[in-house]
């Protein structure tokens, strides 16, 4: 039975409706969690990175003994095979040779960790030497793993201490380093350092982006957003090229820090949450700030999170952002988290919720080539405290391919009937197969979507 045959003879049935799809074809709707290897070793406030062949590579972080009770400051690496779904110490070097077991020469915890454009892999400062309940102290030192050979070597030390801190990759290369007072650009291409610049405001565990080209050729930026210091409600504009800042006149509503932000595919910038500034409990506020017009605008913040969320990662995935893990605070009590949702930056709402198979918090996310974003240890509930982890997950998210109607991946003549069904009852289908019906993407079904459904029906067929 031809296609266009059921399509022609049911368009005289078919009444223009306007109804909601809420979701366009080809998005996010959901998505599910399942367990991959555990980590190496247990332990919160890492980082982690992709690899150019495809692994990820997690540095660092902190352990914590029972007997006596401290927190240790840790220089294991670990690496994640996303095909074995497998963590391992050892490490293949991408350029032969035999396998080997690097580790960091400086242990080291919420520091940063930059997969550069040469594949090398930038670690800077962080804190070390932690004891008792002491995170450690401050530390300058950067390391440079490389995995053409899987060895480290120290690289040349910031210009002063840096902890919670971020690192900013350009388009170009580079990596802006902000934290503390100043900032500082590293020069891949040399293996050197700029001079320091001054902040306009001092902030720590505050949220970069790296914005895209706005302005001219070549004009990169980067943006930070609050942090503890005296800038804890400000938005900096860091200029690379003309080596200035530029405070905005965009500010937050509440002072925060251990909050989280990300670049939507339109431009703007979605912020979301973090802890109080001078109480620490969290809080429920989010914003979109739209870097043209120097606008800030609240947005929805995540549903059913009424004392706000901090510590958690965001993953863009075009339109889309997902929120995972992290804990709230109210009063001093803290509360790890498995919360997870999906932001649409089209409707600005929060189309999706739901639980990862554990708490997360103080952890690593790492978005996959394939889409998927693996979520790396971090703390879990143990004795009235954040207990460093070794549980590992994967989100697979789930998508809409336009005209799909069954939802398995491809489009042929068993969508037709479905589909038309749709057009005709869509107050009976599904909010899938809604979704899936929206061909055109304007989040109403009518006969405008007949013609898109045709052409890409066709272009499905051998």
């Amino acid at each position: 039975m031809k296609p266009r045959v059921i399509l022609s003879t049911c368009l005289t049935c078919i009444t223009v409706m306007t109804v909601g799809c809420g979701l366009v074809g080809g998005d996010v709707i959901g998505g599910t969690f399942s367990d991959t290897g555990n980590d190496t070793a247990n332990r919160f406030f890492h980082r982690a990175s992709l690899l150019q062949n495809g692994q990820v590579m997690v540095s660092g972080g902190m352990r914590i003994n029972l007997i006596p009770a401290t927190l240790v400051s840790l220089s294991d690496l670990s690496f994640f095979d996303p095909v074995a779904n497998s963590f391992s110490a050892s490490f293949q070097p991408t350029g032969g040779g035999p396998m080997v077991t690097p580790s960091l020469s400086v242990a080291r915890s919420s520091h940063t960790q930059t997969t550069l454009q040469d594949g090398r892999v930038l670690i800077t400062g962080g804190r070390t030497n932690a004891t008792g309940t002491n995170p450690g102290t401050p530390i300058n030192s950067v390391e440079i793993f490389d995995p053409l050979t899987g060895t480290i070597q120290a690289g040349p030390a910031m210009s002063t201490q840096r902890t919670d801190h971020t690192a900013s990759l350009l388009p170009d290369g580079r990596v802006v380093v902000a934290g503390g007072g100043t900032w500082q650009i590293f020069d891949p291409t040399t293996d050197t350092w700029s001079v320091s610049f001054a902040l306009q405001r001092t902030r720590a565990a505050h949220a970069a982006v790296a914005l895209p080209d706005h302005d001219g050729p070549g004009l990169h930026r980067v943006l930070l957003i609050a942090g503890n210091g005296n800038g804890s409600t400000t938005l900096e504009l860091l200029n690379p090229d003309a080596t200035m800042s530029t405070l905005l006149s965009a500010t937050l509503t509440i002072g925060v820090d251990d909050l989280a932000a990300t670049l939507l595919n339109d431009g703007t910038v979605l912020i979301v949450a973090g802890q109080h500034i001078t109480n620490g409990d969290t809080v429920d506020l989010s914003y979109r700030y739209d870097p043209v017009t120097d606008i800030i605008t609240p947005t929805a913040p995540p549903p059913g999170l009424a004392n706000g969320i901090s510590d958690h990662q965001i993953v863009a995935l075009d339109r889309f952002a997902i929120i995972f893990g992290g804990e709230q605070q109210v009063s001093g009590v803290d509360t790890e988290l498995d919360y997870a949702a999906v932001y649409d930056g089209a409707t600005g709402d929060w189309p999706f919720v739901t639980t990862m198979n554990h708490p997360h918090d103080d952890f690593a996310a790492v978005l996959l080539p394939d889409d998927r974003i693996l979520l790396i240890d971090g703390g879990v509930p143990f004795l009235n405290m954040a207990f460093p982890s070794n549980a590992v997950e994967i989100f697979t998210p789930t998508l809409i391919k336009l005209g799909d109607m069954n939802n398995d991946t491809i489009l042929n003549e068993l969508d037709v009937l479905p589909f038309v069904g749709v057009l005709i009852d869509p107050d009976t289908a599904s909010s899938l197969e809604r979704c899936a019906a929206d061909t055109n993407g304007d989040h109403s079904l009518d006969a405008r979507d007949i013609q898109m459904f045709v052409n890409a029906l066709i272009s499905g067929l051998p």
